[in-house]
């Protein structure tokens, strides 16, 4: 490999293990910033996948950049062999096999492998690549990251885990640029990772549900669908920046809830149904789920 990343280590290559909605949109970031960016930290990548329909789908969709991706189908132990970084990107059910396979272990030594499978702690993909025998001094490092749908366009949220094992100073800074290529980061004690996850991950998919409805009464009313859509979407994101610039959610509340105004009749009839209660059982819910998935 020629050139020096920006951190002084020699550019590396990064493996991407399953490349759905989740693994493509983060391999789509990272090759895009890193086409700008001289010397990247990783300059060559493979992406792994099990069917000849997404190999296909993959070269339509990064064919600008072929020169610096291999495209493997079912073949997850070369891809590993051949890089210095692993994304399992993958379904969660699938991660015994790929990390259990013969050879694994030797293939993965002295390696960085960042996994963003939901409900899937360090220990079991530990007990995956090890089993019941000792790591060794060669072993593999291992970060869990829990990125967002919003990557495809940039936007991520991206929470990292301190992890219950340390890692190198090195890795620790390739898989945060990693995720600032996606978007935005956040560190977590792994105790709080399955919560912050939810908070994360699944939350904006709960956005859509309110923002539904609210569509549903507007098209009553007699707005158009399509209009509606593009005033609420706009609405939803200058909230978003008053809450990032430090408005607090309550007081914006109250600023927009005029004394006999149709905020505060809404606000009301929300409440009167249950929905903030809701949105606490939805997060409380979801979190057990994702701690007692197998």
């Amino acid at each position: 490999m020629s050139g020096q990343a920006t951190n002084g280590h020699e550019p590396m290559t990064l493996a991407v293990i399953g490349c759905g909605s989740m693994g493509s949109a983060i391999l789509a970031g990272i090759l895009k910033s890193s086409a700008k960016e001289e010397k990247a930290p990783i300059s060559h990548f493979i992406a792994c996948v099990q069917s000849q329909e997404s190999v296909k789908r993959l070269n339509s969709s990064f064919s600008d950049y072929s020169d610096r991706l291999t495209i493997l189908r079912d073949d997850n132990l070369t891809a590993i062999n051949e890089a210095d970084v692993i994304l399992l990107a993958c379904k969660p059910y699938m991660a015994e096999s790929i990390l259990g396979c013969d050879g694994i272990a030797d293939a993965l030594a002295n390696k960085l492998v960042i996994s963003v499978l939901a409900g899937t702690p360090e220990e079991r993909l530990r007990g995956f690549v090890y089993k019941n025998s000792s790591p060794g001094e060669n072993s593999c490092s291992f970060v869990r990251a829990m990125p967002n749908l919003a990557a495809q366009i940039g936007e991520s949220i991206t929470l990292i885990s301190s992890g219950t094992t340390p890692i190198s100073e090195k890795f620790t800074e390739i898989s945060g640029w990693i995720f600032k290529q996606i978007g935005e980061t956040s560190y977590l004690a792994d105790n709080l990772f399955q919560a912050g996850g939810v908070l994360a991950g699944a939350t904006p998919a709960w956005f859509t549900l309110a923002l539904d409805g609210i569509l549903d009464g507007a098209v009553s009313e007699g707005i158009k669908r399509g209009v509606a859509m593009e005033i609420l979407a706009q609405s939803m994101l200058g909230t978003a920046k008053m809450i990032q610039s430090g408005e607090h959610p309550a007081i914006l509340r109250e600023k927009i809830s005029s004394p006999k105004g149709t905020t505060i009749q809404g606000l009301n009839t929300l409440e009167k149904g249950g929905v903030r209660s809701s949105f606490t059982d939805a997060f409380i819910n979801a979190t057990q789920h994702g701690l007692n998935m197998k």
